[in-house]
């Protein structure tokens, strides 16, 4: 089957020399090398490839320490013993990825015959420390908006930034890959492609829009894509990543992470809060279940518990 795929797509992909010696290889690493070229004949993004290589890799590197090298030698014990490793120096979340990269490592020798079954079956996957988000509140995004208060090309452009990740919820990746083709000011919205090349529209409010054209007719350059640098080059996901990171540290937040996430989860919430269903939230968030969808709705169950316990708090009502 991935050979199959492999002679009808060498051009497009830019086939290395000597790679069909590596795949014919039986090992461990042999077969990472063709499930990663697998993921790329899929169209998978680089973030995602490039995670797929290094949790795979250090995988494959663990059992290759341990003289195991052949995926039918593998044994759940070997992946609970990396498991284990990865415990020693990684947060919960990390090692749920790990986790879910090595089992849809072994899942896919399934799908290609190098395997019979998967010897991650009988491992749960590991539980991690369901912990609320802390999102924004209106006076945090004030501020934000305060910091980049001026009416250069660049101030202009993170107030859009700001004001585009709150009122859409966009993924990093997305927000930085907008071109000016996906914007349509006539119906309000933006096109955007998200996970798993999914693609879907979100709708952008007035004031967004206003901040958005006012940087734009302050561009003179002719770049198709939506964000461009201080030296007016395009702008990337780092670039993005960077000004987010820098507009927090100067705000001295210390109840708020200043993130991207923040900024999506922030969206989801309010949302919520002002009346959106969690059908319509998950639609615009690009959520293919509901799971993720409601951490947001237990965030926002959260706060208005608190909120109501001024009303019924036990020690209040104390007939002392």
């Amino acid at each position: 089957m991935l050979l199959d795929h492999l002679n009808a797509t060498k051009k497009q992909i830019g086939f290395l020399s000597g790679l069909d010696h590596l795949i014919a290889r039986g090992d461990l690493g042999g077969q990472l090398k063709a499930f990663l070229l697998s993921c790329r004949v899929d169209e998978l993004s680089p973030r995602t490839l490039g995670d797929y290589e290094q949790k795979i890799g250090r995988f494959v590197y663990f059992a290759f320490s341990l003289k195991v090298t052949q995926p039918n030698k593998v044994t759940a014990n070997h992946v609970r013993m990396f498991l284990l490793k990865c415990q020693e120096t990684c947060i919960p979340y990390s090692v749920r990825d790990y986790y879910g990269c090595v089992k849809r490592f072994f899942n896919w020798m399934i799908s290609e015959g190098v395997l019979k079954s998967n010897p991650m079956a009988p491992i749960r996957r590991p539980k991690v420390p369901e912990k609320l988000i802390q999102p924004f509140k209106p006076e945090h995004i004030n501020e934000l908006l305060y910091l980049c208060s001026g009416t250069n090309l660049l101030s202009l452009r993170n107030q859009a930034i700001i004001l585009i990740y709150y009122d859409t919820g966009l993924r990093l990746s997305e927000i930085s890959k907008i071109q000016l083709k996906d914007i349509d000011f006539d119906r309000e919205i933006i096109k955007v492609m998200g996970k798993g090349a999914k693609e879907r529209v979100v709708r952008v409010g007035k004031r967004t829009q206003k901040t958005m054209l006012r940087y734009l007719l302050m561009r003179k350059d002719n770049y198709p894509c939506l964000w461009v640098s201080e030296e007016g080059r395009p702008m990337h996901v780092y670039g993005i990543q960077s000004m987010i990171k820098r507009l927090g540290y100067a705000a001295k937040f210390n109840d708020v992470r200043c993130s991207s996430h923040t900024f999506r989860h922030s969206f989801g919430t309010q949302c919520l809060r002002n009346g959106a269903t969690v059908k319509e939230v998950q639609d615009l968030l690009g959520h293919s279940t509901a799971r993720m969808t409601m951490r947001y709705v237990a965030t926002l169950n959260s706060e208005d518990a608190a909120i109501s316990h001024r009303r019924f708090s036990p020690v209040d009502n104390l007939k002392l």
